[in-house]
């Protein structure tokens, strides 16, 4: 039975959560509400609670303020029957939504005010449910929601400088009816001190027609209601001077309370700022640590892409996206290619040979950087750089030879060092031709920096008839190399596909 009740209980809450998926705008808010009407009844606290709150947010969002009460209702009631906190707030948060709309809903102000009544209670605060229920007598006599919210608030929530001000009033107010009982009690006495002059007449008068017995006697009595006179005024003097001490030490226990707070709030706000100045600093310093960290990463992107494009064609790729083929007259290309490298590599196993590829090439990057020369590429073991490609005219004809000068060298000297440990040599030929060429990038993806033209093949033809462990010059480079360089003419030389060339060996 149990089972048939729960399953009876969970069917409109499937079938409400089924038209909120598909619903919108009031009708949501609608449904959302009757959602955790239905869990509540089916002791479904938490999921009442999300469905009254997400009904509060979109009703708020959608400016209904009447459903928005109404959410907070349900919220209310989800805290209260879960045993949450806050469930009195979201009761006063429905009121303040009731009477700023100015809505008359007075079944939600009295279901929000007997919430709020049977909460008071159960806290023994039998002042605040004084108060709530004074507002629902307020309500079912007609009063408006405006009038009921601009009665005074339970002590348990208004603010404690409120609380001060209205003890300094109630105080004021005391202090001034002290002040108005005691201009009535001077109005008396003086009323009092002629009543006393007149009858001092009448007894002047009287004691003319006295014997002298009498006279004494009368005398004696006068003395004495004057002396009682007498202590009945000190006494109400006295009296007021107790009234306006009390008076004034309440005054100041309510301006040391008033002073407390604001003591207590200075502090907050210090305590607030001094946080808020330690967390900016460390802001601060994350900040600059990811800035710098950034910086690191952007620095080596930029030597990344300067190692693989020449520095003109990096910015100009930056800037635009894309970049354009360059023509330049004058160039010095340089091929450096390994004699019998077929032969070495039958006696080297694959992994050496790249290792010793990737020695000699790592050799001929520094010295060709040295030189401010710009490497092409590699292929296979052959080597290919440039002289001339900067925006200042010359073809570094002169740096070109002082670097194949010093890549001889060092192959010389490794290759010693080599044959001492029984492993064969690295004998490269070098050959040199300057002339015009086009220099750029091509293609969209995988970038590399390449030249081409008529001078790149015939240097390539000048190597090829070179000689290992010697420099091979053409004509045109000879005509500068000579004023600086000894050279041996090797006579004219025919090259593949270019006829007869003049050649010359470059002297160590």
């Amino acid at each position: 039975m149990l089972s048939s009740n729960a399953t009876a209980q969970s069917d409109p809450i499937r079938s409400l959560e089924e038209q909120i998926a598909s619903a919108a705008g009031p009708r949501r808010v609608e449904l959302l509400v009757a959602l955790a009407d239905a869990c509540m009844g089916a002791n479904q606290y938490d999921k009442a609670l999300k469905a009254s709150e997400d009904a509060e947010r979109l009703s708020s969002r959608l400016n209904l303020p009447e459903w928005r009460a109404v959410a907070l209702n349900r919220e209310g009631r989800a805290r209260l029957l879960s045993n949450k906190r806050r469930a009195a707030g979201a009761f006063e948060r429905s009121l303040k939504v009731l009477r700023q709309a100015n809505i008359g809903n007075k079944a939600l102000i009295l279901d929000n005010l007997e919430q709020l009544h049977q909460i008071a209670l159960r806290a023994g605060n039998e002042r605040e449910a004084a108060l709530w229920a004074a507002q629902m007598a307020q309500v079912r006599s007609g009063g408006s929601a405006t009038q009921l919210q601009q009665q005074a608030q339970p002590p348990a929530t208004a603010a404690p400088s409120v609380l001060l001000r209205q003890e300094l009033e109630a105080a004021q107010r005391q202090m001034a009816e002290r002040e108005k009982a005691f201009e009535e009690s001077r109005a008396q006495l003086l009323k009092n001190s002629r009543e006393l002059q007149r009858k001092l007449a009448e007894q002047e008068a009287a004691l003319e027609n006295m014997t002298e017995a009498q006279m004494k006697a009368a005398m004696l009595l006068m003395q004495q209601r004057v002396l009682l006179d007498s202590a009945l005024y000190r006494r109400g003097i006295d009296s007021l001077a107790v009234a306006n001490a009390n008076l004034a030490l309440r005054e100041a226990e309510s301006t040391r309370r008033f002073y407390y707070v604001v003591i207590a709030l200075l502090f907050v706000l210090a305590a607030g700022a001094a946080f808020s100045y330690f967390r900016a600093r460390q802001n601060a310093r994350i900040l600059a640590e990811k800035n710098a960290l950034i910086r690191q990463e952007q620095q080596r992107s930029e030597d990344l892409l300067l190692n693989i494009l020449p520095q003109r064609v990096a910015d100009e790729l930056k800037k635009m996206g894309r970049t354009q083929a360059h023509y330049y007259p004058d160039v010095t290309v340089m091929f450096a290619d390994f004699v019998g490298f077929s032969k070495i590599a039958e006696q080297l196993s694959p992994q050496q040979l790249v290792s010793e590829l990737d020695v000699c090439f790592q050799q001929f990057d520094a010295i060709v950087s040295r030189y401010g020369l710009e490497k092409i590429k590699t292929i296979g073991d052959a080597y290919m750089c440039a002289g001339g490609l900067t925006d200042t005219p010359g073809a570094q004809v002169r740096e070109m030879l002082q670097a194949a000068h010093e890549m001889q060298q060092w192959l010389a000297t490794w290759n010693a060092e080599r044959e001492r440990r029984g492993l064969p040599r690295f004998d490269a030929r070098i050959g040199i031709h300057r002339g015009p060429v086009v220099a750029g990038v091509v293609g969209s993806r995988k970038f590399a920096f390449d030249i081409w033209g008529d001078t790149v093949n015939v240097a390539a033809r000048v190597e090829q008839a070179g000689v290992g462990g010697q420099i091979n010059i053409s004509g045109d480079v000879y005509e500068i190399a000579k004023a600086h360089f000894d050279c041996q003419y090797r006579g004219k030389i025919e090259a593949k596909n270019k006829g007869q060339i003049d050649m010359y060996f470059v002297m160590n």
